[in-house]
């Protein structure tokens, strides 16, 4: 049975006893906000603090992206993505975090092979030098993609970074409105790179984090089956009742051979 994260983007909406009843994690997303980054996020890192004392389930952060590229020719893009990188990753160290992740920034519409080749290389020389400087971190970063086309972008991106604690987020939505390829493809050439996955829908023509049905669930299950995954997986959507829509999923998954 695949673990289940919930995303959160408010304070407000976590409900400790009520995770931990439905043994399920959480997935902090308001550190997106550059704004709580420049001022408050201390505050908000402490607030957080007491409301997790005792939180043992699975604990994500997910990491700021708006405008960031830490490859940047501009020095000074540079060292404001860094900056930004660096913080979350010594939130995550303050809260224990499990994972931080954080978006590819890659540009996959650039189509000339040498610049491609040397974005790797930078972005793999990048997450070598940043997690050296919290090396004290002991939960994994998750590279999720955002505009990639293909799967295999996302692959010789994580095989130049090439540690073992840095993995991928799988995100369906993106997927299913960036690529051609259908998840199974996707699935197939990430394979046990991935080692989580934001859980949302769409129709292919917008990001609309729609809620996925029974199909879409059991779709997703027999791919990750048929190659012997087993990732967490992160509701990515509005949720009016999350014990019933975590019961949904759990009940989906559990009774999927006999659907």
């Amino acid at each position: 049975m695949n673990k289940i994260v919930n995303c959160i983007s408010n304070m407000k909406d976590f409900d400790k006893d009520l995770y931990m009843d439905l043994n399920i994690g959480l997935e902090i997303q308001d550190f997106v906000n550059p704004n709580l980054l420049d001022e408050g996020w201390e505050g908000r890192l402490e607030e957080y603090k007491s409301v997790l004392d005792g939180f043992s389930n699975t604990l994500s952060l997910h990491g700021p992206f708006l405008d960031l590229k830490p490859i940047s020719p501009d020095s000074k893009i540079r060292e404001i993505s860094y900056k930004r990188y660096l913080q979350l990753l010594q939130i995550g160290k303050e809260l224990n975090a499990d994972y931080i992740i954080f978006h590819s920034q890659l540009n996959p519409w650039i189509k000339e092979d040498k610049i491609m080749e040397l974005s790797y290389k930078l972005y793999g020389e990048f997450w070598n030098e940043i997690l050296r400087q919290v090396a004290d971190f002991k939960g994994v970063v998750l590279i999720e993609n955002v505009f990639e086309p293909h799967p295999a972008i996302m692959r010789e991106l994580l095989d130049a970074i090439k540690l073992p604690n840095v993995k991928m987020c799988l995100d369906i939505g993106h997927a299913l409105l960036e690529s051609k390829l259908g998840l199974r493809e996707w699935v197939e050439i990430l394979n046990s790179r991935i080692e989580y996955i934001h859980l949302h829908w769409n129709e292919g023509v917008y990001d609309e984090h729609n809620r996925p049905s029974t199909d879409n669930i059991i779709l997703l299950k027999g791919i990750l089956d048929s190659f012997n995954l087993n990732p967490i997986i992160a509701l990515e959507y509005k949720i009016h009742d999350l014990k019933g829509e975590v019961e949904r999923i759990t009940n989906i998954v559990e009774n999927y051979n006999k659907i």
